[in-house]
């Protein structure tokens, strides 16, 4: 019976740290991928920033965000992606790591 609590206490903590983190990040999955997918073509953060608020003027992303998320600095769950997209994530997420980390070599 305790064993059956705990788990669904940690079920619940979980659930409630992933819905407080995905509405204080106040973007999508979606657009965490659009940056991801930008960064890796090399544009500036800037440019990013720009084309995503003419894309979508109801975002709530700004500069500082835009360039936090760009260096891989963002978590997405499962819960937000279909599992499809989440691997591509994880990937793309791997590689903009990568990309950085060569970047900041130089």
């Amino acid at each position: 019976m305790d064993n059956k609590y705990k788990k669904d206490f940690i079920q619940m903590k979980r659930e409630r740290r992933e819905k407080k983190r995905t509405s204080k990040r106040d973007i999508t999955g979606e657009e965490v991928i659009f940056i991801f997918e930008k960064v890796l073509e090399g544009w500036k953060t800037i440019k990013i920033y720009n084309t995503l608020i003419q894309n979508n003027s109801n975002s709530a992303i700004d500069k500082k965000k835009t360039e936090k998320i760009s260096t891989g600095n963002c978590k997405v769950y499962k819960s937000e992606l279909s599992k499809e997209r989440y691997e591509y994530y994880t990937t793309l997420r791997e590689k903009v790591y990568e990309y950085n980390k060569t970047s900041n070599d130089k």
